[in-house]
C-alpha cells in the first residue's frame, strides 16, 4: 500500500511538471512530445526546477528586496544539495518529488550545472543589471541556458562511440543561441517591465545606439533607426553562429534525442527570421511562430534528422 502511495506521488509530481512545461514553454513542450516517455518526464522535471528557481527573481511573487531574493537563492542552493545527496526530503512539494526521482533514475547527472543556474539567477538580482561586454553576457547566457543542455544531456543520451564530454561544446553553444534569441526577442518587454537592457554596452556603443533611447522607445514607441537595425543584424548573426555550432551536436545525441533537440533548435532559430520580418522592431512587436507555423516546420526538421544533413564540418 505504501509503495502504491509513493508511486502515485511520483506520478502526480511528473504530471504537475508536465502541466507547467506545457503552460510556460510551449515550444520546448512540443519538442518533448517526440521523446520516449522516460526522457520526456525527466525533461519536464528539469524544466519545472529551472522555472521555479527563475521565479525567485522574475516571478509574479518574487520578493521586492534584492537581499531577500539572494537569501531565497541561497536557500534554494541548500535545498538542491540536500535533494542531490538524498537527505532530508521533508517538506518536498510535488515538483520536488519528481525532481528527486529524476536524480535517482539518471545517476550520471552532475549537480554543477544546477548550481551554475542558481549563480546565474544571482546575476539577475541586482536592481541595475547591465553587461558591459559580450564576455559578461556570455557568462550569464551560459549559466541560465547552457546549463539546461548540460542538465538534459545525461537524460538524452549520446550516440554510440560518443561521450557526454564530446557533446558538451555543442550543448553549451545551443544554450547560448537560445538565450541570445530570447534576449533579442524581448528587448522591449525587458525594458518596459524591468527597466533592463541585456544587450552588451560595448556593442551598443559600437553601433551608436544610446541605451536611454532603447528604454524610451520601449516605453513610448518610436521608429527603428539604421543604427539599431545594424546592431540587431550584428547580434542576430552572432546568435546564428552559435546555432551553427550547435548543429554539430545533433548527430552526437542518441537517436531518440535527435528529433526533440532539433525541433527546439529550429523553432527558436526561426524567431530570428521573425525579428527581421518585423524590420528589427522588438520594442513594440513580439517575434513568434504561430502553432500552425511550428507544425509546418516539423516535417523539414524530421527530414534533416533522418538524413543527417547538419553542419558537422
Amino acid at each position: 500500500m505504501r509503495v502504491k502511495a509513493q508511486a502515485k506521488l511520483v506520478s502526480d509530481g511528473y504530471e504537475a511538471c508536465k502541466d507547467m512545461t506545457s503552460e510556460y514553454a510551449k515550444t520546448f513542450y512540443l519538442a518533448t512530445q517526440t521523446m520516449p516517455d522516460e526522457q520526456a518526464m525527466a525533461t519536464w522535471a528539469i524544466y519545472a526546477w529551472c522555472r521555479r528557481v527563475d521565479e525567485i527573481v522574475d516571478g509574479p511573487n518574487a520578493l521586492a528586496e534584492a537581499s531577500m531574493q539572494e537569501e531565497s537563492l541561497r536557500e534554494w542552493m541548500d535545498r538542491l544539495e540536500r535533494m542531490w545527496e538524498g537527505k532530508n526530503f521533508n517538506g518536498l512539494n510535488q515538483y520536488d518529488v519528481a525532481f528527486a526521482d529524476m536524480i535517482r533514475r539518471f545517476p550520471g547527472s552532475d549537480i554543477e550545472p544546477y548550481k551554475d543556474m542558481v549563480r546565474g539567477m544571482m546575476m539577475d538580482v541586482s536592481d541595475e543589471v547591465k553587461y558591459d561586454s559580450w564576455e559578461q553576457l556570455y557568462l550569464y547566457c551560459y549559466r541560465v541556458a547552457s546549463t539546461v543542455g548540460l542538465m538534459t544531456l545525461p537524460v538524452m543520451g549520446t550516440a554510440e562511440g560518443v561521450t557526454q564530454e564530446d557533446a558538451r561544446e555543442s550543448a553549451i553553444a545551443l544554450g547560448i543561441a537560445l538565450q541570445l534569441t530570447n534576449i533579442l526577442r524581448d528587448v522591449g518587454e525587458d525594458a518596459r517591465d524591468r527597466g533592463r537592457i541585456y544587450l552588451p554596452e560595448e556593442d551598443m556603443k559600437r553601433f551608436g545606439v544610446d541605451p536611454q533611447t532603447v528604454l524610451d522607445r520601449s516605453l513610448k514607441g518610436g521608429e527603428v533607426d539604421d543604427a539599431y537595425r545594424n546592431l540587431m543584424k550584428f547580434e542576430i548573426e552572432r546568435a546564428r553562429e552559435y546555432y551553427r555550432q550547435a548543429e554539430k551536436g545533433i548527430p552526437m545525441l542518441a537517436k531518440s534525442a535527435q528529433l526533440p533537440v532539433a525541433v527546439a533548435m529550429e523553432l527558436y532559430r526561426e524567431i530570428l527570421d521573425k525579428i527581421e520580418l518585423n524590420d528589427y522592431d522588438n520594442f513594440s512587436r513580439r517575434a513568434y511562430l504561430t502553432g500552425f507555423e511550428k507544425l509546418c516546420k516539423l516535417p523539414g526538421v524530421w527530414l534533416r534528422v533522418i538524413t543527417g544533413s547538419w553542419n558537422v564540418a
